[in-house]
């Protein structure tokens, strides 16, 4: 039985119903079409899995028989260190929406391999008003294997058989109006104010407000040029091109156009000619040239609408044979970076764009962007903020991982850094934690949300799982700063600083606009080893604001360590006046982040010495120690 898709499922064609032979039909016709015929791997990937699941062995695509089968890689095939499977799998989906956008928009049957799977999935194109089908039907729509046919089905919508003309017309008036408010077109809506007595998960299912469903910008990557006349440089030049484009989808927060869709229409006015609904905000274009034993690779990003110049580089090298494809990488990773990561040139731009938008007018990559600022520049006020703008996201656009990750670690800042805690017993932990599984259900595949759910687990006190999440996470995505921030972060305070305070530094390498909270970690990792004046030099650079009482916990127990009484007494001052019983509770949070039990023994003496009155821990029948 191979697996339907849940659109409707009824064919213009009466009594019709999926068969091999109808299968066979569409794969041939995608495999011809312009969409596929630049890629090879494409055509094979998916005839690959269609012939698999025709052959009743859907449950053998995975990505570990692709990679051997298609891309001829061996046994030793890792998907987590080699993501060649989910990069083809994107490039194939985009291919076959565009193949149906465009000169396969009639097609009687459609194939689609839907995200967080390889299986296919086959779909009939919905019915003419009137067409002869069953009254009823119930159940998924079975489809054949080679081996038989089954009956046909009517199409569902919400659960329901559209098994008349007039049902048709209900569903037509009811999908015009949820694009109606999905567009915001009633922009004078405003949903009630969220009930502060109900926790994130009960907000976040509250009735949906107006709040703009868009998920972030498009960006078209250009065909990079050859510059200097020399044909050799033409394939290096398609490299650069190929690499970029793989480089900038591993982030999650916009969408980048495939490399098939880049080399068959080389402008954005080309691409919307074929496609006249899609919508491209960035052009990254650049050409190749060769000077001697050099090659210069220039880049430059630009504004669709307007063609203003947002940013421009250029990348010399010593180039040899043997190291061509390396360096192809390299430049291709460290434009990514520049471009796609956190505070990086489309988010700034993006972010001035939004900057007049009202926190109830923000669409929901606006709300990411608003999350962002407010994970730099830490505050209660932010947080609540961005926490209500993220759950009229999820509410709104629930099927939008990257705004659930983000609430989710919004959400267990509640509990990490005190701010806005709700009424008892809402446990913003463990309401983290499921928003955080949400997200990853919704994306297996995206880094953001098992960062998110990397942090759940952190504060859930499971290092090790939190660390895995991490790591799975770097591995989808290793050009993302803040996952190696974070990964850094648990390695070190568990103990294992040569592995941590590396990962942190690479962090601030490759992003100096990475949030300064994470130079705390590195401020302890000095303290511990008695280095006062780098650890304090540390916490200057970290330039933290007031409400950040961790930053306060750093500077009293340096200054207790230095003897210097009266910074130890004003950082003693900020943490009473945020949290009172901050002396109690001291070993006790400490405990709760995971701190090896030598580092706290490490900072609660210098914040003895600074004048904070932390009672000894008690053992496990009340006696203090």
């Amino acid at each position: 039985m191979l697996p339907t898709s849940d659109e409707p499922q009824s064919t213009d064609l009466p009594a019709s119903t999926i068969t091999a032979p109808l299968i066979d039909a569409a794969l041939a016709r995608v495999l011809a079409s312009r969409s596929l015929r630049g890629s090879a791997r494409g055509r094979r990937f998916l005839q690959f899995i269609v012939q698999e699941a025709l052959a009743g062995r859907a449950n053998r695509i995975k990505a570990y028989t692709i990679a051997m089968d298609v891309f001829d890689r061996d046994a030793s095939f890792d998907p987590l260190l080699d993501p060649v499977v989910r990069i083809q799998a994107g490039r194939l989906r985009r291919a076959l929406e565009h193949y149906y956008l465009t000169e396969g928009a009639a097609d009687p049957l459609r194939i689609a391999i839907p995200k967080g799977g390889y299986v296919p999935r086959f779909s009939l194109v919905p019915v003419t008003a009137g067409a002869d089908l069953p009254d009823e039907a119930s159940g998924p729509a079975p489809v054949p294997t080679r081996d038989g046919l089954d009956p046909p089905r009517a199409p569902l919508f919400l659960g329901r058989p559209i098994n008349h003309p007039l049902r048709w017309l209900a569903v037509a008036a009811t999908v015009v109006l949820l694009a109606v408010v999905g567009l915001g077109l009633f922009a004078g809506w405003r949903g009630i104010a969220p009930d502060p007595s109900k926790n994130a998960l009960e907000r976040a299912a509250e009735p949906a407000t107006t709040q703009r469903a868009v998920r972030g910008p498009a960006l078209l990557v250009l065909p990079f040029t050859n510059g200097s006349g020399n044909p050799t440089l033409d394939l290096v030049a398609d490299g650069i091109t190929e690499d970029l484009v793989t480089a900038l989808i591993r982030f999650d927060d916009f969408l980048v156009f495939g490399a098939d869709t880049s080399f068959r229409y080389p402008s954005a006015p080309a691409l919307r000619e074929a496609v006249p609904t899609t919508r491209v905000d960035y052009l990254l274009k650049g050409s190749v040239a060769q000077t001697g034993d050099y090659i210069q690779v220039t880049a430059t990003l630009i504004a669709a609408k307007d063609h203003r110049y947002l940013w421009s580089d250029s990348f010399r090298r010593a180039v040899t044979p043997t190291r061509l494809l390396d360096l192809r990488h390299d430049i291709a990773v460290q434009v990514a970076r520049t471009l796609a990561q956190s505070d990086g040139v489309i988010e700034r731009e993006e972010a001035r764009l939004n900057e007049q938008h009202a926190p109830q007018d923000l669409s929901s990559y606006a709300c990411l962007l608003r999350t962002r600022q407010y994970w730099r520049q830490l505050s209660a006020a932010l947080h609540a903020e961005v926490r209500d703008c993220l759950e009229r996201t999820t509410r709104n656009d629930p099927g939008y991982p990257e705004a659930w990750a983000a609430l989710a670690m919004v959400t267990i800042d509640e509990a990490r850094l005190g701010f806005n805690t709700g009424p008892a017993p809402s446990n913003p932990v463990d309401d983290g934690l499921q928003l955080a599984e949400r997200a990853v259900s919704l994306a297996p595949d995206s880094a953001f949300s098992h960062q998110a759910l990397g942090l759940a687990w952190w504060m859930r006190r499971e290092p090790q799982r939190s660390i895995a999440a991490y790591e799975r996470a770097l591995a989808l995505n290793p050009n993302d700063s803040a996952i190696l921030a974070d990964l850094g972060r648990c390695y070190s305070l568990t103990g294992d600083w040569e592995r941590g305070i590396p990962l942190i530094r690479e962090a601030f390498t490759r992003n100096p606009a990475q949030p300064s909270w994470y130079r705390i970690v590195i401020a302890t990792y000095h303290y511990v080893n008695g280095r006062y004046d780098e650890a304090l030099e540390e916490m200057r650079r970290a330039n933290l604001g007031r409400e950040v009482i961790l930053g306060h916990v750093a500077l009293a127990m340096i200054h207790g360590q230095t003897g210097n009484r009266a910074e130890a007494a004003k950082a003693v001052s900020e943490i009473l006046r945020l949290d009172p019983n901050f002396p109690v509770k001291a070993i006790p949070e400490f405990e709760r982040r995971n701190i090896h039990p030598n580092i706290i023994v490490r900072i609660v003496d210098g914040l003895r010495k600074a004048g904070l009155a932390i009672p000894p821990p008690q053992m496990a029948d009340g006696e203090r120690l």
